[in-house]
């Protein structure tokens, strides 16, 4: 059992007496957002006070495990190893600590905890309150734990080392091209719309053409303001007599996600009339996210909630050369430092109506817009392809981790290094391995340093957590706006939803305060 195969502990609990001990008990210490999967992630590291006996019961050392006690279902049990950097360091209440008796290399136990969370062991044995599933010393100490001669530990913990470092540089290599695949096409809409100039700047460009802003309100048809849709749409209605409406949720990459789209009745849908829509309308997330869409032919006649605005293009304006604007890097900052409040934050139409928009001659707008389509087009299917790559990857990942610790691999290996002639045995399983998995390619054999964390590459990162959000508050000695501490995270457009779910979360457990200096903007700190 994971009892007799060594010392758990759970990490100490933030209190009052914690968090304002003297400065000199201060040290830092890890929580659930620093452990990664088989890495920990040190750039933000957390301080409470910690007495002389404290430090030295939760002080960890080279070789302990940590995984997470609570976190959500799929990812509980999450565990990562410290390899004595930073050289003092400590651990929450929210995590257990492994450390291994003198017959498991430490290694070896990661192999097995990581195989636990991936095939999910932790998961089943997990006790789920609210949105976090707990471990649970007890249940975790109770589990079965193999233990295989050290020899045999040495050959999976030397294999497993190999392929996880092949496997780890391909998915740095793919998440770094999906993370440049999605900035660019923001980043070529300023290019080609802007050319430089900068919102709102009246000035003739490079190429002799002139920018006229406009206001949004001035290039929507004289017949058709900008709107929000229904407030109230009623059950779905699925009888072949409702009129699909659009929500914020169904705009995705610049389309329409029509398959999961909603129904209304007729009689509300006819009360909504000033919202209906028309082939060539655009469409622009009001709520949360900023998402931008063109209506399609086969949507003329639907309608939308009050979580998007419609913008029907007057006759001097393109709705591609329009949609292409509100979704370029320059007009999405825009448009999210008007973003208000927590629980739902949103753009009021009059901020959209304000929006303003650089115009152009029609024959331009539609040159530029051709040239956009194809860009975005191709962008989007190399991200696509990327991420079915990169998920690919991280199943086969899962799979390998798990024949590591007690598969077939396990098995063979156990098998192999019974035998004398064992000194080449790694690169000899490493090159069947290779044989059978064709996508995985090991580089050169070089020597590792297993006393050293290995870092993380920071990408835009597609969701993040109530702890990442309050360890970012925690740290900073001002209040934040919600667009700031968006940047803060590091987070990619993706993530909106997760991120305003955590502020609610934070919000709702008294660990997130909101101040409004003025009647506009918003302000959110931690709770001392």
């Amino acid at each position: 059992m994971v009892k007799e195969a060594g010392e758990t502990l759970v990490g100490q609990q933030r209190s009052p007496e914690t968090t304002s001990g003297t400065a000199a008990d201060q040290r830092h210490y890890l929580r659930v957002a620093n452990v990664r999967d088989d890495a920990l992630d040190l750039q933000d590291l957390a301080t409470m006070s910690f007495s002389a006996e404290a430090r030295e019961k939760y002080r960890l050392a080279e070789g302990d495990i940590l995984l997470c006690e609570g976190q959500s279902r799929e990812l509980v049990g999450r565990a990562a190893m410290y390899r004595s950097e930073p050289e003092e360091l400590y651990f929450q209440n929210t995590l257990i600590r492994f450390r291994a008796h003198h017959a498991i290399l430490p290694e070896f136990a990661l192999i097995v905890f990581r195989a636990y969370q991936h095939s999910g062991v932790f998961s089943e044995i997990a006790k789920a309150t609210t949105n976090i599933a707990h471990l649970g010393l007890r249940r975790f100490q109770e589990l079965p734990f193999p233990l295989p001669p050290r020899i045999t530990q040495e050959a999976i913990i030397d294999c497993a080392r190999d392929v996880q470092t092949s496997l780890d540089s391909s998915l740095a290599a793919i998440e770094s091209i999906i993370s440049i695949a999605a900035e660019l096409p923001g980043a070529a809409r300023d290019l080609l719309i802007l050319e430089g100039a900068a919102v709102g700047q009246a000035e003739r460009l490079s190429t002799g053409t002139r920018i006229t802003w406009k206001k949004a309100a001035d290039v929507v048809a004289e017949d058709a303001p900008i709107v929000y849709g229904i407030l109230q749409p009623g059950p779905d209605v699925d009888d072949g007599s409702g009129v699909p409406y659009v929500r914020g949720q169904d705009l995705q990459d610049g389309y329409i996600v029509q398959d999961q789209l909603r129904r209304t009745s007729a009689s509300i849908a006819q009360r909504y009339q000033r919202s209906s829509l028309k082939q060539g309308d655009v469409l622009l997330g009001i709520i949360r996210s900023l998402r931008v869409a063109v209506v399609p032919p086969e949507l003329s006649g639907a309608n939308i909630t009050q979580g998007t605005a419609r913008l029907r293009p007057g006759s001097d304006v393109d709705s591609d050369y329009l949609a292409h604007w509100l979704s370029s890097s320059a007009a999405q900052e825009w448009l999210r430092s008007r973003l208000r409040g927590i629980d739902m934050p949103g753009l009021n139409l009059r901020d959209v109506r304000e929006m303003p928009v650089p115009v152009r001659d029609l024959g331009s707008q539609r040159q530029i817009s051709e040239a956009l389509n194809e860009v975005t087009a191709a962008l989007q299917g190399l991200i696509r392809d990327a991420q079915s790559a990169a998920s690919r990857l991280r199943q086969m990942e899962r799979e390998l981790i798990v024949s590591f610790a007690f598969g077939e691999v396990a098995n063979w290996i156990t098998q192999e290094t019974s035998g004398p002639e064992t000194e080449s045995l790694s690169s000899l399983i490493l090159d069947r391995i290779k044989d059978s998995v064709s996508q995985v390619r090991r580089k050169p054999a070089r020597p590792r340093r297993p006393n050293m964390n290995r870092s993380k590459r920071i990408t835009l990162k597609p969701a993040t957590t109530p702890e990442e959000v309050l360890a970012v508050l925690q740290q900073s000695h001002d209040p934040l706006e919600p667009e700031h501490l968006f940047r803060q995270l590091s987070l990619a457009e993706s993530a909106v939803d997760s991120f305003y779910a955590a502020l609610r979360e934070l919000k709702q457990s008294g660990r997130l305060k909101e101040g409004r200096p003025n009647n506009t903007d918003v302000e959110i700190s931690a709770v001392d």
